[in-house]
């Protein structure tokens, strides 16, 4: 097992308040990722991504010694929203602040994967690439109705808007997945920044038809800054 992680500020904002983290060395079969896009005025998003990146870190860091289940990544959620939400309520300068978080744990032959808010997780093989998944925001939300189609909600004027984010409330709901790795396979996770730039179809073709996947993630952050690069830009990318 492989990881290579990207972000890039972008061409249009002053402060990058995505994070990534990777705790995985080459050949392992154990491994934590996650990629946080923050929100928040001034710096007040780059707080709250860098703070639930450490928190989900050091609750979960003893998993890829032993076991984990949903449960526990569910339980790991908890504590992330209560360290983010507790801060911002004590500092008048952070309040308001929140963050997105997608996350995975690689146990052994199991991935488990997390996620509150918009950042997505994808899963490519020969079959191409499936949406783990599902976005919590209010354009997810109306596509799930049928009151959107997927090209509607890219240029829908409220696409920014999240309806789930880690530390805007007391407490939080986190959706959970799960999956047997087999190699060959890749996990994406991506901010948004990624995806209003570049379609699912172009990310599976730089990612999976690439012999080397850094050389893909480096052409997928191009892709998307040469797009326009409206927002944070951050990818994660593990081969197993």
């Amino acid at each position: 097992m492989k990881a290579w992680g990207l972000t890039d500020v972008g061409n249009v904002r002053d402060v990058n308040q995505d994070t990534f983290r990777i705790r995985c060395s080459d050949g392992e079969e154990a491994g934590l990722f996650l990629v946080c896009d923050g929100m928040g005025g001034a710096k007040a998003g780059e707080v709250a991504s860098g703070l639930a990146a450490e928190a989900f870190l050091e609750f979960m860091d003893g998993a890829r010694n032993g076991e984990c289940t949903e449960a526990q990544l569910r339980e790991a959620y908890d504590r992330v929203n209560e360290t983010v939400y507790d801060m911002a309520q004590s500092d008048p300068n952070y309040a308001g602040m929140g963050t997105t978080m997608v996350t995975a744990v690689c146990v052994g032959q199991t991935v488990l994967v997390g996620n509150v808010g918009d950042s997505r997780a994808y899963l490519l093989d020969e079959n191409g690439a499936h949406q783990i998944t599902e976005d919590h925001s209010l354009v997810g939300e109306l596509m799930k109705r049928g009151d959107l189609t997927p090209y509607q909600a890219s240029r829908h004027p409220s696409r920014n808007v999240i309806t789930r984010a880690i530390g805007a409330d007391a407490t939080v709901k986190c959706d959970t997945f799960s999956f047997e790795k087999k190699t060959g396979q890749y996990l994406l996770l991506c901010s948004d920044g990624l995806i209003r730039e570049v379609t699912d179809p172009e990310i599976y073709y730089q990612i999976y038809q690439c012999d080397h996947p850094e050389t893909a993630c480096d052409r997928l952050m191009t892709m998307a800054k040469s797009r326009g690069g409206r927002d944070n830009i951050t990818l994660l990318l593990v081969a197993f």
